[in-house]
C-alpha cells in the first residue's frame, strides 16, 4: 500500500508539472508533492523493502536506519518551506515585491537549517521517540501550514471577482486538502504520543486517490493547473492529423504572402498598370484566399453543437437557394421528408448538403435534377438523408476514393477535393456515416446515416 501511495502522489504531481513546466506555480507544487511523497517512500523502504534486502545480505540494518533518518529529515524539514514558496508565487509576490520575495525565499529555510543542527538528520529515527523533537517539528510544520493557508485564503478572497478565480480556487483546493489531512493525522500522534493514531496517516491514500480523481474530473471539464483533456476521435488509418497540421501551416504561409501581393496589386493599379494584368492578379489573389479558407474549414477538427433540427425547413431553404440561381435550368426537388426533428449540428449538416447538391448539379449538367429525402428508420435506430442525382455516375474505383482528401474528378483549379472528405468527417463526428451508390450513366445516391437514440416517455412508451 505504501508503494501505491507513493506512486499515486508521483502521478498527481507529475501531471501538474507536465501541465505547464515553465509555470513557477506548477513547478513548486510539483516540488512540494515530491517532498511529501518521501513520507510514504521512507516507510516502504524501511518496513517493506529493507527487511527483504537484509535477508538477501545486500543491505544492513544500520544503512536502513540511516537512510530512514535522512529521508525523514528531508520530509519533516523541507516539505513545508516548499509549500509556503508556492503560496508566495500564488500571491504573485515575485512580481509585486521581487526583492522581498527573494529574501523571504531564503529565510524560509533558516528554521529547517536550525532543526538540522539541533536534531541531526542522521538521527531522526531515534528522535521520533523524543517528545520534544516531535513537538518542535510538529509546531514548525503547523506554523508553516497556517502561514501558507492564510496566504492562499487572502489571495482567493481578494480575487473572488476575477476571471481566474475559479481556476485558482481549484488549484488551491487540490493542494490544501491533502496538506491539512497530513498535518492533522501525522504530527498530533508524535507530538502528543497518542498510540491509537499511529497509522492514521495511511488514510492519506484515500485522500490522495480522491485528489487524483478530482484532478482528472476537472481536467476533463474546464481544466485545472493549466491542463485540459479533450476528446478527439480520428481515423488513425488515414492522414487526417497530418492534413490538419499541413493545412494550418500552408494557410498561415499563404495568408502572409497574399497580403503582400494584394498590396502590390493595388499599388500597380494606382500607378496606371494595364487593367488586364491587374485584373488577373486580383482574380488569382481572390482564388487563393478562397482556397485557404476552404482548406482550413474542411480539414480542421469538427466541433459539433447539436440541437433539434427541422429537416423540412432545411430542405426547403436549400431548394429555394439553388433553384433561384440565375441561368440555371436544373432543379432541386424534395421527394419525402419525415416530420420528426433530427438532432444534429445544423450548420455542418447544411454545409454537407450544399456540397452534395452542388456536386450533383455539376455532375448532371444542364438538365440536372437532385432529389432530397429524409426518413426515420426506428428498427435500425437511425435516420437517413439521401441526396440523389441523375448525373453521369461513377465506377466502383472512383466511388472508393472520393472521400479521400484532395481527390477530385473535376477539371480546373477551383476544386480542392476536400468537399466529400469534409462530409465524411462531419458524419463521423455525429457518430454516423456517409455512403454512396453509383454506376456509370445511372447517377449517384449519397446517404447520410445519423444514429438515433431511443428514449422512454414518462408513460413508458418508447420514442425516437
Amino acid at each position: 500500500m505504501l508503494l501505491v501511495f507513493t506512486l499515486l502522489i508521483w502521478a498527481i504531481f507529475l501531471m501538474i508539472l507536465c501541465s505547464n513546466p515553465k509555470n513557477k506555480l506548477n513547478f513548486w507544487c510539483f516540488c512540494s508533492g515530491m517532498l511529501f511523497s518521501i513520507g510514504a517512500l521512507k516507510e516502504y523502504l524501511f518496513y517493506t523493502l529493507g527487511p527483504r534486502l537484509i535477508e538477501l545480505g545486500i543491505w544492513t540494518s544500520g544503512c536502513s536506519e540511516t537512510l530512514y533518518s535522512l529521508l525523514s529529515a528531508v520530509f519533516y524539514y523541507l516539505s513545508m518551506p516548499a509549500v509556503v514558496i508556492f503560496c508566495l508565487y500564488f500571491h504573485r509576490l515575485d512580481r509585486t515585491h521581487p526583492r522581498l520575495f527573494r529574501r523571504l525565499r531564503l529565510l524560509l529555510y533558516l528554521p529547517a537549517l536550525l532543526l538540522a543542527v539541533i536534531f541531526p538528520c542522521t538521527q531522526t529515527l531515534a528522535f521520533q521517540q523524543v517528545p520534544a523533537f516531535c513537538l518542535v517539528v510538529g509546531l514548525y510544520n503547523w506554523c508553516y501550514g497556517l502561514i501558507g493557508t492564510g496566504i492562499l485564503i487572502h489571495v482567493l478572497m481578494a480575487e473572488r471577482l476575477s476571471t481566474h478565480f475559479s481556476q485558482r480556487r481549484l488549484a488551491a483546493a487540490s493542494l490544501l486538502v491533502p496538506l491539512w489531512f497530513w498535518l492533522i493525522s501525522a504530527f498530533p500522534y508524535h507530538a502528543l504520543g497518542i498510540p491509537n493514531l499511529s497509522k492514521l496517516w495511511q488514510i492519506n491514500l484515500i485522500v490522495v486517490l480522491f485528489v487524483l480523481l478530482y484532478f482528472l474530473y476537472h481536467a476533463c471539464r474546464d481544466g485545472i493547473w493549466g491542463i485540459r483533456f479533450r476528446k478527439e476521435t480520428y481515423d488513425w488509418g488515414t492522414g487526417n492529423v497530418v492534413l490538419q497540421k499541413n493545412a494550418k501551416y500552408v494557410g498561415h504561409a499563404l495568408k502572409n504572402d497574399l497580403s503582400k501581393i494584394e498590396w502590390c496589386t493595388d499599388f500597380l493599379a494606382a500607378q496606371g498598370a494595364p487593367a488586364r494584368e491587374v485584373d488577373i492578379l486580383r482574380r488569382s489573389v481572390t482564388h487563393l484566399k478562397q482556397f485557404v479558407s476552404r482548406t482550413q474549414l474542411y480539414s480542421d477538427r469538427i466541433s459539433l453543437f447539436p440541437e433539434p433540427c427541422d429537416i423540412k425547413d432545411l430542405f426547403q431553404s436549400l431548394a429555394d437557394a439553388f433553384n433561384a440561381a440565375p441561368g440555371k435550368t436544373a432543379s432541386v426537388q424534395i421527394i419525402t421528408c419525415a416530420d420528426t426533428p433530427l438532432t444534429c449540428d445544423p450548420a455542418h449538416v447544411e454545409e454537407v448538403l450544399r456540397n452534395l447538391i452542388a456536386n450533383g448539379l455539376d455532375a448532371a449538367g444542364k438538365d440536372a435534377t437532385v432529389s432530397l429525402s429524409y426518413q426515420q428508420l426506428p428498427r435500425r435506430r437511425c435516420a437517413v438523408i439521401t441526396v440523389a442525382d441523375n448525373g453521369c455516375g461513377m465506377d466502383k474505383e472512383t466511388a472508393r476514393q472520393i472521400f479521400e482528401p484532395y481527390y477530385t474528378t473535376k477539371a480546373g483549379g477551383d476544386n480542392l477535393g476536400l468537399g466529400l472528405y469534409y462530409c465524411r468527417n462531419v458524419m463521423s463526428a455525429h457518430g454516423g456515416s456517409i455512403r454512396v451508390i453509383s454506376a456509370p450513366g445511372k447517377g449517384s445516391t449519397f446517404s447520410l446515416f445519423f444514429p438515433v437514440r431511443r428514449r422512454k416517455k414518462k408513460e413508458g412508451q418508447a420514442w425516437s
